[in-house]
């Protein structure tokens, strides 16, 4: 952002807005961390801080229980989704229709989350019937609860709704590869895997890691579709979202929102800046490198 002929006040006002739109962003991240101290909890007149809600948060066996199944779906969706979207994303690259390819990708992205959930609803129920329909006429119990809505359902749902954010992330970082490199590779007697693994990953890592870490976060805050799909279970959104609409969060709600945020903008902001550090570190070296050698 520094340059030798910008003004230096225009650089700062730029920081200075750029600092003002994250604050305003996290703001209400850092209220609900703020409630979850207040010994007397939402709304109250009194603020008294207290660890107390923290001490006594893994005893509430609903919270553990909702936030245990958010992590296992977003485990699961991450190790599905990323591979899915790695071979879109080099698909892409060897398509002739790449508007066409890309479109298709994107279309989930334009269905509403309440619509798509029910679409996907009304899909498992009458494919769970059509199944069991099989299972009656085969006079077998082989197809018996396969689409009933649970996990898998949930899991699909959440599948169709990240896959897109995941394809255009890699796709980025994807970009600056050359198929080039591959083909040089495989003449040099590598196998695809290998080509793969240890020329065109190395570069495209950074989409790969990122994307990971946007399933993770689009999987930890997706109510709708899970609500709809999830059957007898819950996660940690859907709780929360229940108890607003019902009888209000409680102080271990609070508690597990603030452990999550803090937890959240910990790693993130970690990561950012490790890989600022490493940036500018890494440029440091190239303009070393491209300095000239003065000959004595």
């Amino acid at each position: 952002m520094y340059d030798d002929f910008a003004n230096p006040w225009t650089i700062r006002l730029k920081w200075s807005y750029l600092l003002l739109v994250v604050v305003a962003l996290l703001s209400p991240v850092f209220y609900i961390v703020y409630i979850s101290f207040n010994e007397h909890g939402f709304s109250a007149r009194i603020y008294e801080f207290t660890f107390d809600w923290y001490r006594v948060v893994l005893s509430d066996t609903i919270l553990v229980s909702s936030l245990s199944w958010t992590v296992y779906l977003a485990v699961t969706a991450v190790a599905v989704t990323i591979p899915m979207a790695l071979l879109s994303a080099k698909f892409y690259k060897r398509s002739r229709r790449k508007v066409a390819f890309v479109a298709l990708m994107l279309s989930p992205l334009f269905v509403p989350a309440d619509i798509m959930g029910s679409s996907l609803l009304v899909f498992f129920k009458n494919l769970s019937g059509a199944f069991s329909w099989l299972d009656s006429v085969l006079g077998v119990n082989w197809f018996d609860g396969w689409f009933d809505l649970g996990f898998l359902t949930a899991l699909i749902g959440q599948i169709i709704y990240t896959h897109p954010y995941a394809f255009i992330v890699i796709l980025i970082t994807m970009s600056r590869y050359r198929n080039q490199q591959t083909e040089a590779a495989r003449a040099c007697g590598a196998t695809a895997w290998q080509a793969f693994w240890q020329v065109e990953f190395p570069q495209i890592r950074v989409g790969v890691f990122s994307s990971c870490a946007f399933v993770t976060i689009l999987s930890f805050n997706e109510a709708v579709r899970t609500a709809l799909l999830k059957g007898g279970f819950d996660t940690f959104s859907n709780v929360l979202v229940a108890q607003m609409l019902n009888i209000g969060m409680s102080g271990e709600s609070y508690a597990m929102a603030g452990i999550m945020s803090i937890v959240s903008i910990t790693v993130i902001g970690s990561i950012i800046v490790y890989t600022l550090v490493r940036a500018e570190r890494l440029e440091r070296k190239a303009r070393a490198m491209a300095e000239p050698v003065m000959s004595i």
